[in-house]
């Protein structure tokens, strides 16, 4: 099947850990707002749960993300990213009011998936991965749109979120040369953790993984 003109073409190998950088659409500055940023947070906790992958890093910036993770053996990065993006545009455009709430979501899930749960089409693995979202903590929704009401009232200042078209990645556990493997991993770890100092965020920006050790892997270079 050939690719969509919009695709990238990505390599995916077992133990690969990856540095992604996931935009805004147009680099629209969404996460000075800490309501979407909780939001964020809260959705990846649960997409790291469902989906299996070590985390190493990440900060969220006003208009993009960084992360350094190593996906399962189950679930790619392609599969990972499109489903962490889903549901944060998702859950934001609730909270704004764009979108109504969703009735009685698995938590997680992409709406193909959704699509073969309702139609029945879902046994065996899948079945018991269906199972596995029921057992997923989740967080209200509606808590957040409160914040949000009682901080803007009528007058939500924000367009309808939206991220941008694909995601930029980089792996890194590649190279045959121990030393080259060493200082690529240490370039993009430092980067990710103090990215919100090169953009100028307060020193005490809350969002980098500095801040989240208990959604940290060990890392095992």
């Amino acid at each position: 099947m050939p690719l969509h003109k919009n695709s990238v073409k990505r390599i995916y190998f077992s133990g690969a850990v990856y540095y992604v950088v996931i935009k805004t659409k147009n680099n629209y500055p969404y996460f000075k707002e800490e309501i979407f940023c909780d939001l964020f947070i809260e959705n990846f906790k649960i997409c790291k749960q469902l989906k299996g992958f070590k985390l190493f890093a990440f900060s969220i910036i006003y208009d993009h993300i960084n992360l350094m993770i190593e996906p399962n053996n189950q679930f790619n990065i392609s599969k990972i990213i499109k489903s962490l993006k889903e549901n944060v545009s998702r859950d934001i455009n609730v909270v704004m009011g764009y979108t109504p709430k969703y009735f009685n979501p698995l938590v997680g899930e992409t709406p193909a998936f959704r699509l073969l749960r309702v139609r029945g089409l879902i046994t065996g693995f899948l079945k018991r991965n269906v199972d596995s979202y029921y057992e997923v903590k989740k967080f209200d929704v509606d808590i957040y749109k409160q914040r949000f009401i009682e901080k803007f009232g009528n007058n939500n200042p924000y367009p309808k979120f939206r991220w941008q078209i694909s995601f930029y990645d980089h792996y890194i556990r590649f190279h045959d040369n121990h030393l080259k493997k060493e200082k690529d991993w240490d370039y993009h770890y430092d980067y990710t953790v103090y990215n919100y100092l090169k953009h100028g965020l307060p020193d005490n920006w809350k969002y980098t993984s500095l801040n989240y050790p208990e959604l940290i892997d060990l890392i095992e270079k």
